[in-house]
């Protein structure tokens, strides 16, 4: 969904001088890193997250006490404030002697699942595996002696499943220089550094070494400095280059360090980003396991949200929360069987499928693979019309995914695709129709319409980027466009103008120090605003700007670019919004 290459900027260029409209051809592949180690992920879409450890035994209570609703079970030590000593004798008692590699891996893979990822440790510092920086672990002591680790590292190769780890690098509230623990420990006595060096890294190396091919480590809370979580990235590109990091190694409001970035639990874009992201999201309202949860997941919620996620260019990492003795709860096993079912038939419209560029479908989503389309229908429509709106594609034909014998009927009018749909759905969540159509996906964009004289406001959703400009998500600065750096990296919105006048123009961003100076420029048919960026304080810290005035002498449509000046070695800015708004 992003315009590339010199030719193009050219193009929207003179049709924004013109103040002509402009129709956008682009690919679907939002990557901004194009490197090998990202293919595989790019293509599973879909893993399974596990929280286990000693919390899992407590199962949400504590003293006759509940975790309260909307706490989550394996925070338990922290939520009641649990003394270290008591901690560590409970986890003295951990011994799931009902856990099975292999019945974890194929769950996983029955569902349809690429990936699994685990705690391998969690915020309360027991290490789930055999470590020898810390006796503090599964093997040494429980009398469970095992390591899991180790066996569903085995079982996840056996099944055609790629290991990961989730290691809780800043938090440990069982140790005593780590982040997090303020009721056993004096925080100003801490030494941070000490922590990392002695347990923290210790620990990624033990994980990164010993347990053969890893496909990514999934770090959390993120460190304070960009030095520190460099430290972390360094060391696991030096034991496994092929590794995936990541987004929350670093700061959460400060610039991405990962591969990928995280999205806030359980959070999910509006609309698609020009980079790798994921979306984690438990089975019920808590990540370990909490016998007092029954909020479970429909297999049909479940589901839908997958394609939602994969419509938007994203992965889908679901959690279970195993018990404490090894098993997994029976709704898990019966939701992962429902969904699995149709992952089984549907599963081409869902690996290696990119994000669909219609902004909204009412009746559900789109997914795509070159040139085919995927349309998933949530909501069968009462007339059995299907419409698709702003495809500029001519159309080979259409089918049902599950019926690949049978061609539906279809028409084109304009840019409208409607297609006569069968009797009824072939599944209640999710029945996938495929269209093939002839070339490169060539889509109307989106089209932001003012009316009435109300203000306009322009943001990443609506916005088209070209060259390295890139729709992006950081936990504090929210949804953005950045990492633009020349003229031709530019953010591109569609207008249909109802009303000529003068109009005030506003842009809210945020910069750092040495951004300071950096010139822009904002163009709009024979309007032209040019600019100097200036700091806004620290990182994601938005502020409000004037810009000026454009005159816009007839209402119908126009292209406004948001583009650099000139080149330079940063970033412009971390653009979040422009305002275009009537002057009486």
């Amino acid at each position: 969904m992003r315009i590339t290459g010199p030719l193009r900027f050219v193009l929207i260029f003179c049709y924004c001088l013109l103040g002509l409209p402009v129709t956008y051809v682009f690919p679907q592949d939002a990557v901004t890193d194009s490197s090998d180690r990202m293919q595989w992920f790019r293509e599973a879409k879909f893993g399974m997250f596990i929280h286990w450890g000693p919390y899992s035994n407590l199962a949400g209570e504590w003293k006759g006490h509940q975790v309260p609703d909307g706490k989550v079970a394996e925070w338990i030590m922290q939520i009641f404030k649990i003394p270290v000593t008591e901690y560590r004798e409970l986890a003295h008692q951990f011994n799931p002697v009902k856990f099975d590699a292999i019945k974890w891996a194929r769950l996983a893979k029955s569902a349809g699942m690429k990936y699994l990822v685990i705690t391998a440790k969690h915020h309360d510092g027991f290490a789930m595996y055999q470590s020898t920086v810390s006796k503090y672990n599964i093997v040494d002591w429980t009398p469970f002696k095992r390591d899991p680790l180790k066996e569903l590292a085995q079982a996840c190769k056996q099944e055609g499943i790629r290991f990961c780890f989730y290691y809780s690098h800043r938090e440990d509230w069982n140790d005593p220089d780590a982040y997090g623990n303020d009721w056993d420990y004096d925080v100003t006595k801490k030494n941070f550094e000490k922590y990392l060096e002695q347990k923290s890294k210790p620990q990624v190396r033990e994980l990164l070494t010993n347990y053969g091919p890893v496909g990514l480590i999934w770090f959390d809370r993120g460190l304070y400095t960009p030095k520190q979580a460099q430290e972390f990235v360094e060391l696991a590109r030096s034991l496994q280059p092929g590794c995936l990091i990541s987004g929350r190694v670093g700061n959460y409001g400060q610039e991405l360090m990962g591969d990928y970035q995280s999205m806030s639990d359980n959070g999910m874009p509006t609309g698609g980003l020009d980079e790798y992201w994921e979306t984690p999201q438990t089975l019920n309202g808590t990540w370990g396991y909490n016998k007092f949860d029954n909020n479970w997941k429909s297999s049909q919620t479940v589901i839908r949200r997958l394609v939602e996620i994969v419509s938007k260019g994203g992965n889908y990492l679901l959690n279970i929360g195993p018990m404490g003795d090894g098993s997994i709860p029976e709704p898990t096993l019966e939701v992962f069987d429902q969904v699995g079912a149709w992952m089984n038939k549907n599963s081409e419209s869902i690996y290696g499928a990119s994000a669909g560029p219609f902004p909204e479908i009412s009746w559900g989503r789109c997914t795509v693979k070159g040139e085919i389309l995927y349309l998933h229908v949530f909501d069968w429509p009462e007339d059995r019309t299907l419409k698709l709106s702003g495809l500029k594609n001519a159309v080979a034909e259409v089918y049902p995914l599950l019926d690949r014998s049978s061609r539906l009927p279809f028409k084109k009018d304009g840019d409208t695709l409607s297609i006569q749909l069968p009797a009824g759905p072939s599944h209640p969540a999710d029945t996938v129709i495929v269209v093939k159509i002839t070339g490169k996906l060539n889509v109307e964009p989106p089209v932001v319409i003012q009316k009435d004289g109300k203000p306009l406001q322009l943001n990443y959703l609506t916005a088209r980027t070209a060259g390295k400009a890139s729709k992006r998500f950081n936990r504090t600065g929210g949804f953005h466009i950045s990492r633009w750096t020349a003229p031709e990296d530019t953010a591109s919105w569609h207008l249909k103008m109802e009303t000529p006048g003068c109009y005030r123009v506003k842009i809210n961003y945020s910069a750092q120090p040495e951004w300071k100076g950096a010139k822009y420029q904002v163009l709009l048919g024979s309007n032209s605003l040019a600019a100097v960026v200036e700091p806004t304080g620290d990182w994601f810290k938005y502020k409000m700007f004037d810009l000026g005035t454009f005159q816009i002498e007839r209402g119908g449509d126009w292209v406004l670019v948001l583009r650099p000046e000139n080149s330079t070695s940063h970033y412009l800015m971390y653009f979040e919004s422009l305002v275009l708004e009537k002057l009486q």
